[in-house]
């Protein structure tokens, strides 16, 4: 892969210096990499900010409190026999982390989760339904706030860059719909 993206590089450099003047394929270049720095110094202190904030509210276990009140959809979505309480923790861990809208605070969370319900899983070679729902539901899961859209939005100067709060509200919310019950009926299948 590596290959063919450094063939792409040099074949856009060689046409854009016959076609443009090089000037303005380095000028390009130079502008381009400044605004990816800019990029990934407010990603990475917006994660670092969210991450920080869920560590002191894990340890003031107001987290936990919040967690503990998505225990019923866990137990609505997820089988009663395949789900332990310590998976269930880290369920609705995640489930929060990514209704506030920062995923890979949420990714230790998943990775924990995913690892207890592999501790009740009969079948170590194949996925069971808990842990396919909890994929399905941690890749398509709710925004209530979209805090890297708001920031890169504020980053590139928009006027009001809380304005898609509602928007991506309905569009997770429809995408998680669409994806749980696509799952239930393709999971007929797989079993």
């Amino acid at each position: 892969m590596s290959v063919i993206w450094c063939g792409i590089f040099i074949i856009c450099i060689i046409f854009s210096c016959i076609f443009l003047e090089p000037n303005i394929v380095l000028e390009s270049i130079t502008s381009s990499s400044k605004s990816a720095i800019e990029n990934i110094f407010v990603i990475a202190s917006m994660l670092v900010f969210w991450s920080g904030m869920f560590n002191i509210l894990s340890n003031t276990k107001l987290l936990r409190k919040v967690s503990k009140k998505l225990y019923g959809l866990v137990s609505f979505l997820f089988n009663k026999s395949e789900v332990t309480e310590k998976s269930k923790e880290y369920i609705s861990l995640n489930i929060a982390s990514n209704i506030m809208g920062v995923g890979n605070a949420a990714t230790v969370n998943s990775l924990k989760g995913i690892e207890e319900l592999q501790k009740s899983n009969t079948n170590k070679e194949k996925l069971n339904k808990s842990m396919a729902t909890f994929i399905v539901l941690n890749t398509a899961s709710l925004q209530v706030i979209p805090t890297s859209m708001i920031s890169l939005r504020t980053l590139y100067g928009s006027s009001d860059p809380t304005k898609i709060i509602i928007p991506v509200i309905c569009v997770s919310l429809i995408s998680l719909i669409v994806a749980l019950c696509s799952l239930r009926i393709l999971w007929r299948y797989y079993e």
